[in-house]
C-alpha cells in the first residue's frame, strides 16, 4: 500500500502537490487549538453547557455564512477566499489568547467560523479544480486529510506540552494560540504564493458551456441535479451530526470520565491522528480494490459497532484503543463521503453543494454539540457514544435508500 501510495503523490499535478505541502502547517495550528480550546475556556471559569452553546454557535455561523460564502466564491475566487479565510482564523486565534470574557470569546468564536467558511467553502474544490481527472480527485482528497490529520496529530501533541514551555497570562494555554496562529498565517500566506490562481479542465469547461448553451431542454435535468444536491445533503447533514456529538469534545470526556492529564490526553488525542492519517492513506487503496459501494457498507457499520462498544463501561487503556480504532475508520466514512460526492457533482454546481454541504454538516453539528453540551454538564460521558451510533445506524439507511443508487450513477456516467 505505501508504494501505492508513493505513486500516486508522484503522478499528482504540481498544483495539488504544493495544496497538500501547505496543509502540514494547517493540521498543526488546527490540532493545537483542538486540544487547548475547551481546556482554555475551563481554566476561565466557563462551564461545560457554555462550552457546548459557544461550540454550537460556531457551528451555527458556519452554516448561516456557507451559503451566501458560494456566491462570493464565485465572483472573488475560489484561492483568495481560501487565504483570506487562512489569515482571519490567525486573528481569530490571537484573541482567544487575550479573550477573558463571555463576549470575547463569543467574537473570537464567530471570527473563527467565518474563516473555517471560507476555508470549507474553497479547499475541496480548489484542489480538485487543479487535478487532471476524477481518478485523480480521489486520490488528491485522500492525501490532502492524510497529511492534514498527521499534523494535527502533531499539533494535538504539541498543544499538551506548549503550555508547559510557553506560559501564558490569560491562562495556562495563552501562548498556544499564539503559536497556532503562526502556523495558520504563514500556510495562508505560502499558499497566496504558492497555488496557482487558476485551472479548470477542458473538458468540465465544455461540459459548463453546453449546460448553458442549452437552457430551455436542460431544465427538467436542472431539477433533477438540485434534487440530487439536496440527497447529498442529507446525508452529509448526519456527517456533521456524528461529528458534533463527540470529536469536539473527546477531551473534556477524557478528562473527567477517566481523569486523565493533560498531557496524556495530548498525547492519546496525538497517536489518533496517526490512525485518522492511516485511514486517509489506506481509503483510495480499499476502494479501488472493493468500490464505493461495498466500502461504505463496511465503513457505515464497522463505525456504530466501534462506537457502540465506547458507551460501555471499561478501564481507560480499552476506550483508547478502541479511540484509535474508531478514528481510522471515521476518517475513512467522512473522506469517502466528501470525496465521492464533490466528485459526482458537476463542475458548474460545485460551489453551489460547497455551500449546501457546509450548511448541512452545520446545522447537524450544531443540533449535535448543543445537545452534547448539556448531556456532558450532566456527567453523563457514555451517551453520547449511545446517540452516535443511532446516527451512524441512520446515516446507513439514508445512503441505502435514497444516495446509493444516485451516486453510482452519477459517479459511473462521469467517469
Amino acid at each position: 500500500m505505501w508504494t501505492y501510495t508513493v505513486d500516486i503523490f508522484r503522478d499528482l499535478s504540481p498544483g495539488v502537490k504544493r495544496f497538500i505541502a501547505t496543509e502540514s502547517l494547517f493540521g498543526i495550528g488546527v490540532g493545537i487549538l483542538s486540544l487547548i480550546l475547551n481546556l482554555h475556556l475551563l481554566e476561565l471559569g466557563f462551564s461545560k453547557g457554555d462550552i457546548g452553546r459557544i461550540t454550537s454557535l460556531g457551528a451555527l455561523t458556519i452554516g448561516l455564512a456557507s451559503l451566501p460564502a458560494g456566491y462570493i466564491v464565485k465572483h472573488v475566487g475560489r484561492k483568495k477566499i481560501l487565504v483570506t479565510g487562512m489569515l482571519l482564523a490567525f486573528l481569530s486565534l490571537t484573541v482567544f489568547g487575550f479573550a477573558t470574557s463571555l463576549g470575547a470569546v463569543t467574537a473570537a468564536q464567530v471570527i473563527w467560523s467565518l474563516a473555517i467558511t471560507a476555508i470549507l467553502n474553497t479547499e475541496i474544490q480548489l484542489i480538485f479544480q487543479y487535478c487532471r481527472s476524477k481518478k485523480e480527485e480521489t486520490s488528491a482528497y485522500s492525501l490532502l486529510f492524510a497529511v492534514f490529520t498527521l499534523f494535527t496529530g502533531l499539533g494535538t501533541w504539541l498543544g499538551g506540552y506548549l503550555p508547559d514551555w510557553l506560559h501564558g497570562q490569560t491562562s495556562t494555554y495563552q501562548s498556544a494560540f499564539f503559536v497556532a496562529g503562526g502556523c495558520l498565517a504563514l500556510s495562508g500566506i505560502l499558499r497566496g504564493l504558492l497555488l496557482p490562481s487558476t485551472h479548470t479542465r477542458v473538458g468540465d469547461a465544455g461540459e459548463t458551456r453546453g449546460v448553458q448553451g442549452a437552457k430551455p431542454s436542460n431544465q427538467p435535468k436542472r431539477g433533477h441535479a438540485i434534487y440530487f444536491l439536496l440527497l447529498l445533503s442529507l446525508l452529509i447533514f448526519n456527517s456533521g451530526f456524528t461529528y458534533g456529538l463527540l470529536s469536539p469534545f473527546l477531551n473534556v470526556i477524557l478528562k473527567f470520565r477517566f481523569q486523565m492529564e493533560d498531557g496524556n490526553i495530548s498525547g492519546l488525542l496525538a497517536l489518533s491522528g496517526l490512525f485518522f492519517f492511516i485511514g486517509s492513506i489506506a481509503m483510495p487503496y480499499i476502494v479501488e480494490r472493493w468500490g464505493s459501494r461495498k466500502t461504505f457498507v463496511f465503513l457505515f457499520l464497522y463505525n456504530t459497532v466501534v462506537v457502540a462498544l465506547m458507551a460501555l463501561a471499561m478501564p481507560a487503556s480499552v476506550f483508547a484503543i478502541l479511540l484509535l480504532i474508531r478514528g481510522t475508520g471515521f476518517t475513512m466514512l467522512n473522506n469517502l463521503m466528501d470525496s465521492e460526492c464533490m466528485s459526482a457533482v458537476a463542475e458548474e454546481d460545485r460551489n453551489l453543494f460547497a455551500g449546501m454541504r457546509t450548511v448541512s454538516r452545520s446545522i447537524g453539528n450544531t443540533i449535535a454539540s448543543f445537545w452534547a453540551g448539556y448531556i456532558l454538564a450532566g456527567n453523563h460521558y457514555s451517551l453520547p457514544f449511545v446517540l452516535t451510533a443511532v446516527a451512524m445506524l441512520a446515516g446507513y439507511a439514508v445512503y441505502a435508500w435514497f444516495v446509493q443508487g444516485m451516486l453510482d450513477k452519477r459517479l459511473r456516467d462521469q467517469s
